[in-house]
Parts: C-alpha cells; sequence; structure tokens
C-alpha cells in the first residue's frame, strides 16, 4: 500500500520493519532477522534496529519465511526492547513504549 510505503520510511528513504495486529491477537512482522525468544506465552523477535517483546497466550508461528512471520494466538502486549541483548543491566532501560489490549 502506498499510504504504507509514505509512512515507514526513514530519512534516508529505506523502509522500516513493520507489524500489523487482527483483532482477537494474531500478529503480522515484516523485517525479522530472527526469533530470540520463544515460549507460548512470550516472543522476542529482531529487527535490523531494535527487539521486540510480544506477550499473550497460545502462541504460536504460523508462517516465517523470508523476514515475514505470522504469529498467531491472542496477542496481549507488544513492547519494544532495547538494541542490546537484554541483560539484568539492559532490563532497567528498555524502551517503555508498551501496546497493550484488553479483550
Amino acid at each position: 500500500m502506498r499510504l504504507y510505503d509514505e509512512i515507514f520510511k526513514t530519512a534516508d528513504g529505506m523502509a522500516l520493519s513493520r507489524c500489523a495486529f487482527v483483532p482477537e491477537g494474531e500478529g503480522y512482522f515484516e523485517g525479522v532477522k530472527a526469533v530470540e525468544d520463544f515460549s507460548f506465552s512470550r516472543v522476542v523477535l529482531c529487527f535490523p534496529k531494535q527487539r521486540i517483546e510480544i506477550e499473550g497466550e497460545r502462541l504460536t508461528i504460523g508462517k516465517y519465511c523470508d523476514g515475514d512471520l505470522q504469529l498467531q494466538g491472542k496477542i496481549t502486549s507488544v513492547r519494544v526492547l532495547d538494541e542490546e541483548k537484554n541483560t539484568e543491566d539492559t532490563k532497567a532501560s528498555e524502551n517503555d513504549r508498551r501496546l497493550t489490549g484488553k479483550r
């Protein structure tokens, strides 16, 4: 979509990673470089410039190919983490931007 392309451009003209959520829980993520952590209640996805922590219930990976990932289940929270690996020292400095859905 052209609107998404305009919204998700950096000053360099490069498209950023993006995600979309479907009501009742599913999520679609573009630009995924790796899955750092996975359980049925927590997933950490690595992107070129950050990591995203997704929490929920009955989480499963539906599809993962060429940087595109479909996460199934009920997503209840998404949080952007610091660029560094999550250690005890960096946990205190995690970015506090949190999206929480009430269901």
